[in-house]
């Protein structure tokens, strides 16, 4: 578990390094080259500090402790606090979070502003340099503060340290270079950045331990910020995702207004009259089922710079906002949602037990637009993103079922559990039953002889999500665009009354039992006389569907055969955490396993599963995904890639990808594939695909881009991207 944890964060790490983008516009002729680690001595050359009053706003004093007279002359606000704001990647003393900073503070009364400018070792495209290089801008900057100290120009209870993005990060660090016994009263993190943190030790990031208060705001928790608690108390306005206003964002700077976001609260916050308020809710289920709406009888704080320095021991949870429940509909909630609210949590502790750092946090949630006040509680922070989806998915039957089965979950599945199951049912369409589907025994022989299964067209098997079901997306359009080019004996799996919404509890064991169900049918279609080798079929899974085809293969003995090929359609992290392969799917578990990433390491599996892996637009955030509600945007992220699949199945342009060892790599642009080197995505892809690879495409359908190389020299068979003497529309190797 604890090897899960690590690789589980990591990939919020490499979103985060979307973030290595410019704050302004860069110099054309800096370039990776020109990076370097700046060396480490203080005072430095590279590291400036700036000192602003309210006298002296725009003729700031540049402080030097190498040059002593430049601090005892400095014109300082005796008896006037000490802000320390450091700015983050690409900025510098005049960009922000300065620029609302500083103006805020002023407004409100006179203080002593020191701004930390690092630019000449964070420019970009130096984010690599500028990290390893934090280390030296915390230590000089504390030897400026334990110089101001020494020398009685201020105490250290009036010092307040507020860092933005890579400046949140070095405002921790800031804690390990100053005296021995010293102690700063307070640090703020404005969106402490993500991208080279994830897995970093406390000494090199922002934790509660270096200040005797830390508060941070969390305003771009997906991609640029980190999405971990990191203070005594942590803000998530608006579920710390999307940010009011900031749902528009160009393919250039993706978070970059909901980063910049952090800054621009707080300096409201400074002067604002009405506060940006949160209230405890004693549990998530209760604040997503609405029951704490009301605000009624519960503890309030208060976010950004009045924050109640006594909030050192807030109830905890992970900031995740629901908004897409009213109050009208608490009259159907079951008086049994406890119980199975409870039921739940212990099963997904147990799957995260080893999140311990996360489950000792404490952090506050809030939600600021119209006017709401609202906080939940949560055991595990990453639970909770796959917790609330799933709730999101359900909450329609959750919301209007009735006590007597909304959450019976013993109902999913009756006994005995055997295999045919009458809720584990297999649909075979062709092209001439389109409409309608034919329902194939495993324990009638005759059942296959009185279908149109014809054993020369190709064989495609589709399994279903959570919560799906034969005549629910993606199966209708997978049939539909499959027809469209040719015959098929298309096998719909349909095990949707047996993980029907309620039925969260069964979640892992279910799929279990249904992919013995269908090895039974593999084997049923495998040993009648007009039948095929599993060597010769298809597998095309979506969520956990994907890995219940990677199951089946477990019921398949070798000398059974073993399945031809399989798609994993963005599989599930949700109980399948990719570190146990008799269960995730796995290059094993066929000739060929091919797998879509969509939402990597949020809702769909992170790591590479397959022998092909395809990340598509970065694997985790899709174009045209992003919405006012967090439950919205990871459903869209988790659900776009089946689009995706079943687009390339008829298009003439394709999806090409290019290998790329990382995604690190691949955001900074490192990979420039040959045009020998790029493959297609999706039906089309070759079997001698192997490998991590990368694709963009377009936002909006259609979704393909077509071939990105110099030449076209593999687009062949009228137009279409496929090699056509290796490959047919079957996909599967032509023999």
């Amino acid at each position: 578990m604890k090897v899960f944890f690590k690789n589980f964060i990591f990939i919020f790490m490499v979103i985060g390094f979307i973030s290595v983008k410019s704050e302004e516009e860069e110099d054309p002729q800096f370039l990776f080259k020109d990076c370097y680690k700046c060396k480490e001595e203080c005072p430095n050359k590279n590291i400036s500090f700036y000192l602003y009053t309210r006298n002296k706003q725009d003729e700031p004093t540049k402080l030097d402790v190498s040059k002593p007279e430049t601090i005892s002359e400095a014109e300082f606000s005796r008896d006037r606090p000490l802000i320390v704001i450091i700015h983050g990647f690409t900025a510098d003393h005049d960009i922000t979070p300065n620029s609302f900073l500083r103006p805020a503070f002023f407004k409100k009364d006179d203080f002593n502003i020191i701004s930390v400018d690092y630019n000449k070792i964070a420019k970009a495209p130096c984010y690599l340099s500028a990290v390893k290089s934090l280390p030296t801008v915390a230590n000089c900057t504390a030897q400026l503060l334990d110089h101001l100290i020494d020398n009685n120009i201020f105490k250290l209870d009036v010092i307040h340290v507020i860092g933005f993005s890579l400046g949140g990060q070095t405002a921790g660090m800031v804690a390990n270079f100053l005296k021995t016994g010293r102690k700063l009263k307070r640090i703020t993190g404005l969106d402490p950045a993500k991208p080279m943190f994830v897995t970093a030790d406390n000494e090199f990031k922002l934790d509660p331990s270096d200040a005797e208060f830390v508060d941070v705001i969390h305003t771009d928790s997906f991609e640029r910020g980190v999405l971990w608690p990191s203070g005594h108390v942590d803000f998530y306005p608006n579920g710390g995702f999307n940010q009011p206003g900031c749902y528009h964002q160009t393919e250039m700077l993706p978070g970059s207004c909901n980063h910049d976001r952090a800054p621009a609260y707080y300096a409201e916050s400074i002067n604002t009259n009405v506060g940006f308020w949160g209230f405890q809710c004693d549990h998530w289920y209760q604040y997503a089922l609405g029951i704490c709406m009301d605000g009624k009888n519960k503890t309030l704080a208060k976010m950004g710079y009045n924050v109640d320095l006594k909030y050192t021991d807030m109830i905890i949870n992970c900031a995740m906002i629901i908004s897409l429940l009213k109050k009208n509909l608490l009259k159907t909630i079951p008086s049994n949602i406890s119980k199975s609210a409870q039921l739940l949590q212990y099963e997904m502790q147990e799957v995260f037990s080893s999140l311990e750092p996360i489950q000792r946090a404490r952090t506050l949630e809030l939600e600021y637009h119209d006017n709401q006040l609202v906080e939940m509680e949560i055991k595990g922070c990453l639970t909770v993103i796959t917790a609330i989806t799933l709730l999101y998915l359900v909450k329609g039957q959750m919301l209007t079922g009735d006590d007597n089965n909304v959450f019976n979950t013993t109902s999913c599945l009756e006994k005995p559990y055997r295999c045919p199951h009458p809720k584990i049912k297999f649909f075979l369409y062709t092209r001439r039953t389109q409409e309608y589907g034919e329902e194939i025994n495993p324990l009638n022989r005759e059942s296959l002889w009185n279908s149109h299964w014809n054993p020369i067209h190709p064989v495609k098997v589709i399994i279903h999500g959570f919560g799906g079901g034969r005549n629910l997306t993606p199966s209708p359009d997978l049939r539909k665009a499959y027809f469209t080019i040719g015959d098929y004996n298309i096998i719909i799996v349909d095990y949707g009354e047996a993980v029907r919404e309620p039925c969260l509890s069964q979640i892992e064991w279910a799929p279990r039992f249904a992919s013995l169900c269908i090895a039974q049918l593999i084997k049923y279609i495998a040993n009648h006389p007009r039948g095929i080798a599993p060597d010769y079929m298809h597998f095309i899974g979506y969520s956990v569907g994907a890995h219940m085809s990677g199951l089946v293969a477990n019921y398949l003995k070798p000398k059974e055969g073993k399945i031809g090929r399989i798609t994993g359609l963005d599989p599930t992290i949700f109980v399948y955490a990719g570190s146990n392969n008799s269960r995730d799917l796995d290059p094993s578990d066929a000739h060929f396993v091919d797998i879509l990433h969509s939402s990597a390491g949020i809702l769909g599996q992170w790591r590479p599963g397959g022998h092909a892996d395809f990340y598509i637009n970065g694997g985790t955030s899709q174009p045209g995904c992003g919405s006012s509600t967090l439950f919205q945007t990871l459903a869209c992220d988790h659900t776009k890639v089946t689009p995706y699949f079943i687009e390339s199945i008829t298009s003439k342009k394709g999806f090409w990808a290019g290998p790329c060892s990382t995604l690190f790599s691949y955001l900074l642009g490192w990979c420039e594939p040959k045009d020998s080197d790029m493959v297609l995505m999706g039906e089309h892809c070759p079997w001698e695909a192997r490998g991590v690879f990368y694709v963009t495409t377009n936002g909006k359908a259609p979704y393909a881009r077509g071939y990105p190389g110099k030449t076209r020299r593999f687009a062949r068979n009228n137009g279409r991207n496929l090699d056509e003497h290796e490959y047919s529309y079957t996909g599967v190797r032509k023999k």
